[in-house]
């Protein structure tokens, strides 16, 4: 899980953002195998490549059979006699690789990405599981989400709000006028349509 903090612009209207972070990839050296010299891994002598054991207890009702995964080869099947240098044989290393992330537009914060795919590999050169990101919208200076509203707080001179006027406001895709009526009483909401979020 990666997070990502994005402005109130950017969740409007989404953005396009690369994150570079570290992960497990294959390994280049034995493409995923674990074994070095183009040898091959060899069946488990303890478990017969069952990849685990079973032991049979006796108890009072008679006997319980359980089964464990195999400490020789820790229940893969196979045990690696000559593993690669690289990776010790575990078929993947660490490396840092950068990923483009597309960030839809009206997103929240808490909402959740899945890349498919884009995550760690598996053990052994297994496939590679999701990367999930995580967002986090910043707080505006000057204007507050509700849901996909949103909210400036304006400040009028008396004659202004007795008289009626008109102001500019900063809305996130440009300036808006504001028509302020006559007789506007402190705390009413003026809805604007169409500049909330997308």
């Amino acid at each position: 899980l990666i997070r990502i903090e994005v402005d109130l612009y950017e969740a409007c209207f989404g953005v396009d953002r690369e994150i570079t972070l570290e992960s497990a990839v294959v390994c280049d050296k034995c493409e995923g195998q674990g074994t070095a010299n183009n040898s091959s891994p060899s069946i488990c002598e303890v478990c017969k490549g069952r990849g685990e054991t079973q032991f049979v207890q006796r108890s009072f009702i008679g006997q319980v059979m359980t089964s464990r995964p195999c400490s020789a080869c820790s229940g893969y099947g196979s045990v690696i006699k000559d593993p690669c240098r690289e990776c010790a044989g575990d078929g993947r290393v660490r490396a840092r690789q950068t990923i483009s992330v597309k960030i839809p537009a009206g997103v929240e914060t808490g909402n959740r990405i899945q890349l498919s795919g884009q995550g760690e590999v598996g053990p052994g050169g297994g496939p590679a599981g999701d990367l999930y990101v995580e967002i986090i919208v910043e707080e505006d200076e000057f204007l507050v989400r509700e849901g996909d509203d949103l909210h400036v707080a304006l400040s009028v001179p008396m004659t202004g709000a007795a008289l009626g006027t008109s102001l500019s406001i900063d809305s996130l895709d440009g300036a808006v006028e504001v028509v302020i009526k006559a007789g506007t009483q402190s705390g009413q909401i003026i809805p604007i349509r169409g500049k909330g979020m997308t």
